[in-house]
């Protein structure tokens, strides 16, 4: 009886949790004008998610965030244009271009756009490489690697956002923070992978300076 109130209390406050930084996110996007405040908050909001699923579940949600939306405003910033142009980009392009061939090969661009916007913001807030085309390389790379991860993800997200948009209110309140939630586990999964097999677990490091303050959880 004990272990089903534990369960449930767990529930019941990473919902509120949950809902919280979506709050956060949604505020500070808004102050940002959305263009400018999208990235950073996103940024923020994988930062707390990543701190969430390596075991720190008791950090201050708001100091955390604010912290990450300051501290890596312009990267972040820099990130949160290149990707939302580009969808915008290949959003008008796959619905006017008319050429089989041409829409085929967007079809394959989106893809990888796809694959890439899964993951650059869980490795912008897990590793400390200073060359953003590193990180733009390595978003298409880990996914494309461990692709059946990267394929679990895509059909998690899909079964859980049809979901979603039949309750519209609960979408209103979670739609992104439980989607950043998702795609933050399972990238901190191939993360893990990729640490164990390049030697990295348990703190030994590559060349660079790899994992982000130093808990390699």
């Amino acid at each position: 009886m004990d272990k089903i109130r534990e369960r449930i209390n767990d529930f019941c406050s990473m919902t509120i949790k949950l809902v919280y930084i979506q709050l956060l996110w949604l505020t500070f996007t808004l102050l940002g004008v959305v263009i400018i405040g999208i990235g950073p908050a996103t940024y923020a909001m994988f930062t707390v998610m990543r701190q969430w699923i390596r075991g720190n579940k008791e950090i201050s949600i708001f100091k955390t965030f604010f912290h990450s939306f300051r501290s890596e405003f312009k990267e972040s910033f820099f990130f949160g244009i290149i990707y939302l142009v580009g969808g915008i980009i290949l959003f008008v392009d796959l619905i006017y271009v008319q050429s089989p061939l041409l829409k085929g090969f967007l079809i394959i661009i989106s893809f990888l756009y796809t694959v890439s916007l899964l993951y650059i913001y869980p490795i912008l807030v897990h590793y400390e490489w200073q060359s953003m085309i590193q990180k733009l390389k390595c978003s298409i790379l880990f996914g494309l690697s461990y692709l059946q991860y990267t394929l679990m993800l895509i059909v998690a997200l899909a079964v859980v956002y049809f979901v979603l948009f039949m309750y519209p209110g609960v979408l209103t309140f979670f739609g992104i923070s439980i989607g950043s939630y998702m795609i933050m586990f399972m990238a901190n999964q191939v993360f893990k992978r990729i640490e164990m097999e390049a030697g990295v677990n348990k703190g030994v490091q590559l060349n660079e300076p790899l994992i982000k303050g130093g808990d390699q959880a």
